[in-house]
């Protein structure tokens, strides 16, 4: 990597089958605005924006510290939000996503990154930029076993944004 700073965040990719799922649906809405690319849908836990590379080791062992359990993410809604995003969100956030959410943001305001102090949103950006959001025909229903979080670097150039996954952990399946 020739770069000083990177443009990071932590959080949960999509397994293929799913963001191509998700990506169908989302062409029949027929949206207006900047679609975010299939390659790229995730759900975010934690936004870092832009820091030096030399952290990047700092985030490393901080991933490795964490200890969360796998769960099922369901997305069940249409959602807007500023600046005419469109996303998937769900009706009833999972407590296991909710506490591995929760502890990344602890650990990483106790390491000195500063976060957006609103509450977490659990979501899926599915475009930007959207004047005229639709109503779908029936709402979304999209499921899958969150088993692993990742720290991702994002990157842009002529051919668009991509999200490159650099570290990932495991999420342990809970105990019955």
């Amino acid at each position: 990597m020739n770069v000083k700073n990177l443009r990071l965040f932590f959080g949960l990719p999509l397994p293929h089958r799913q963001a191509e799922a998700i990506d169908r649906w989302r062409r029949e809405l027929g949206l207006d605005g900047r679609p975010v690319a299939r390659r790229n849908l995730h759900l975010t836990l934690a936004f870092l924006d832009s820091h030096p590379l030399e952290r990047l080791a700092e985030l490393q062992c901080l991933g490795e510290g964490i200890r969360g359990n796998a769960f099922e993410m369901k997305l069940d809604r249409l959602e807007t939000g500023r600046h005419g995003l469109v996303c998937l969100g769900t009706g009833q956030a999972p407590e296991a996503l909710l506490q591995l959410a929760g502890e990344l943001q602890r650990l990483l305001r106790g390491a000195g990154y500063a976060l957006d102090e609103r509450a977490f949103w659990p979501h899926l950006t599915l475009a930007r930029d959207c004047r005229n959001p639709p109503l779908p025909a029936s709402p979304p229903d999209f499921r899958w076993r969150a088993e692993r979080f990742v720290l991702f670097h994002s990157t842009s150039d002529a051919q668009g944004t991509l999200y490159r996954p650099l570290f990932h952990w495991p999420l342990v399946m809970p105990e019955r």
